[in-house]
């Protein structure tokens, strides 16, 4: 095994955790079915948060294949830091307590945890964007340049979910962020050979 098969191996537990607690809120939540009071914007964000954990994952794995070290510690810590965030975008996407027989309403729970569910990934895409600003000057070259310009544009759109918890605003911007990851997602290979 390789030192960054051992890199590979910490960030995999921490995005294996997040999915984890994604499947065991919507098995609460679908236990729950009939108190539940189901609003779509949730679960477009929950589903956003999932696809961007399983983007993150790949663009670890295609950015560690074949390397011979690993990076920095400065840069391994922002590496993990960015998928800190999206741990905790994922904790914060669907209620973790469900009980049987309480009522919950996913509109409400979304309400409440919005700016910080969007902050989660806000977190997350600045550590990427700060990274590949200095790719550059640390590798000689930008090994994403198209992700890096779409994080650009992408940044003040998720902030504006930030800085204005406005529904109406959430119910545009949301759907949009995630047909625009389902775009530059899913038609690509998970593992490169």
């Amino acid at each position: 095994m390789s030192g960054t098969d051992y890199i590979l191996g910490l960030f995999a537990i921490v995005t294996g955790l997040a999915i984890a607690d994604m499947i065991v809120s919507l098995h609460g939540l679908l236990m729950n079915r009939r108190n539940v009071t189901w609003d779509w914007l949730p679960i477009v964000a929950a589903a956003f948060v999932l696809l961007q954990i399983i983007a993150t994952w790949r663009a670890f794995y295609v950015g560690f294949q074949g390397a011979l070290k690993g990076p920095p510690i400065w840069v391994f810590v922002m590496l993990l830091t960015q998928n800190i965030g999206l741990y905790l975008a994922a904790r914060a996407a669907l209620p973790d307590h469900v009980k049987v027989g309480e009522p919950i309403n996913l509109g409400d729970h979304y309400d409440f945890v919005d700016r910080y569910l969007w902050s989660a990934i806000l977190v997350s895409y600045a550590m990427v964007i700060i990274l590949m600003g200095l790719e550059p000057f640390v590798l000689g070259a930008r090994q994403f340049p198209t992700i890096f310009v779409q994080l650009l544009i992408v940044f003040p759109i998720v902030l504006s979910l930030v800085i204005w918890p406005n529904r109406r605003l959430h119910r545009i911007i949301v759907p949009l962020l995630f047909l625009w990851i389902c775009i530059r997602l899913l038609p690509a290979r998970l593992l490169i050979a």
